[in-house]
């Protein structure tokens, strides 16, 4: 009795082990991950513990994942479950598939870490964001949300990534897509600081041979990153500019266009003695003022050029004036004409000259000089007083008398010099110390110039030893009221000259 009793009771113990054994194993089946990322385009491994026996694999959206024997394949971006059977048993895992990584870029480059913003010349540029798939490959039309932490400085575009100056500082700008994010610091500059021309005061005069402009009522910039240019057109068209990639002015280029300002760092004006070349010419005269200046950092444009210098109209059309005609009447204020001989000791030279500056940059300019005497005692003695009326009855003089010596000429630099020693006969057509006009006339070649005319008074002076004689400019330091010296120049060599 008490052996049937104890087999029976092995008995029960041994199917109750087996039993338990068997639910236990079927219990203990589990995946490792109940989440998990998988990379769009990738593959992913889920890894299963317990049981035994056959697994059934199964996606509740094959269109965003599918799972073959354990290895998930992501498809598209979004959640799905998972599930897993054994032996009766289900187990779930939560796929996320995701974008593998995400970089910002932009001017500079497809990838960058920081970009500059320049308040008032580069307020906005647009961020791009390459992101890309479980292949490393990129993907179109992604969905990147923008995000800046300081919109208060920098603020961004939610969906287009454009990026806009708000104030000087720093900013991080973020770039977020499932499963990746990238971060870039934006900087943002002042503008650059540009010359106010509002109230500014142009004013050209004749200075000796050049006619000047002069601008005043401004505070140029006087660092040595501030220039300023001008353009002079013939009406008020505004002229295209080409630069070079890093922003400054291609003088290269427009180097028979574009003309630099001097400064005048004492009196607070800007200046150039190069216009006689526009007032010359028989048109109106608009001047297109630039300032380059140099940034307080770089940026990249969109063509991902290198730009440290801004330059800018600050003056645009603006209707000059030339100088007004009495003061032309003063080019001829350098006048001096002449002959002597040099002589060496192999030969003797003979030479006759003409020398005298005007306001004419243009070279094989025609004009005629006239050389009269004049007879006139009320204009000589206005000039010698000074008296400006005396210079502008002498023109009329000139204009309206028989000359001694009249000669079609052209000009061969912006100071007209010749010697010839058939040119001018001093010592046969003018008598010592008499007074005589010299006047210019450019010709105007059918309207293409503005009339220029021009007249000084001369005294001559004829050597009473030599056949040397002088004709002097009225300015000049050898020309005398009462008489004219007997002390003629000489050069080291003790040749006249």
């Amino acid at each position: 009795m008490k052996r049937k009793i104890l087999l029976i009771v092995f008995a029960t113990f041994f199917i109750m082990t087996i039993f338990s054994i068997r639910v236990n194993a079927v219990t203990d089946f589990s995946f490792e991950e109940e989440k998990l990322n998988v990379n769009l385009n990738g593959t992913a491994f889920i890894h299963c513990n317990g049981g035994n026996g056959e697994i059934t694999w199964e996606s509740d959206n094959n269109d965003i994942a599918s799972v073959d024997n354990g290895t998930v394949t992501g498809k598209k971006i979004g959640k799905t479950n998972i599930k897993a059977t054994r032996e009766g048993k289900t187990v779930t895992c939560e796929v996320n598939v995701v974008y593998s990584g995400i970089i910002i870029g932009g001017n500079e480059d497809s990838s960058v870490s920081a970009v500059n913003l320049i308040i008032g010349e580069h307020d906005t540029e647009k961020l791009v964001a390459k992101v890309e798939d479980g292949n490393f490959e990129e993907v179109s039309n992604p969905s990147v949300t923008w995000t800046s932490n300081d919109p208060n400085t920098v603020t961004v575009d939610k969906a287009t990534g454009v990026i806009k100056a708000v104030k000087q500082g720093k900013a991080m700008v973020t770039a977020s897509v499932a499963g990746a994010s990238d971060t870039c610091e934006v900087i943002v500059y002042d503008a650059p600081e540009f010359t106010d021309f509002s109230n500014a005061e142009y004013e050209t005069e004749l200075n000796w041979e050049t006619e000047t402009l002069q601008i005043k009522g401004i505070k140029p910039n006087v660092d040595n990153y501030t220039s300023y240019y001008y353009i002079i057109t013939s009406d008020n068209t505004k002229p295209n500019i080409t630069k070079l990639s890093y922003g400054s002015i291609d003088m290269e280029k427009m180097k028979n266009i574009v003309e630099k300002f001097s400064i005048n760092t004492d009196e607070n004006y800007i200046y150039t003695s190069n216009i006689s070349k526009y007032a010359e010419l028989n048109q109106d005269m608009y001047i297109w003022i630039l300032q380059e200046s140099r940034l307080g950092d770089v940026y990249f444009n969109e063509s991902g050029e290198y730009i440290s210098y801004v330059t800018k109209f600050v003056t645009e059309g603006k209707k000059i004036t030339r100088a007004e005609l009495p003061n032309l009447n003063l080019i001829l204020q350098t006048f001096s004409i002449g002959y002597w001989n040099s002589t060496t000791s192999n030969e003797k030279n003979n030479y006759t000259y003409i020398n005298f500056n005007f306001p004419a940059e243009v070279k094989n300019r025609k004009f005629t000089l006239k050389i009269g005497k004049v007879t006139d005692n009320s204009i000589l003695s206005k000039i010698q007083k000074n008296d400006y009326t005396g210079i502008t009855e002498l023109l009329n003089y000139a204009k309206s008398h028989d000359s001694i010596y009249s000669q079609n000429l052209t000009t061969t630099d912006k100071a007209y010099f010749r010697s010839d020693t058939s040119l001018f006969d001093g010592s046969k057509l003018l008598q010592h110390k008499g007074y005589y006009y010299i006047y210019v006339e450019f010709d105007d070649e059918n309207g293409k110039y503005y009339p220029i005319e021009g007249v000084t008074l001369g005294q001559a002076w004829l050597s009473s030893s030599t056949d040397s004689w002088d004709l002097w400019a009225y300015t000049s330091d050898n020309f005398q009221w009462d008489n004219v010296s007997s002390t003629t120049r000489r050069n080291s060599k003790g040749d006249r000259r």
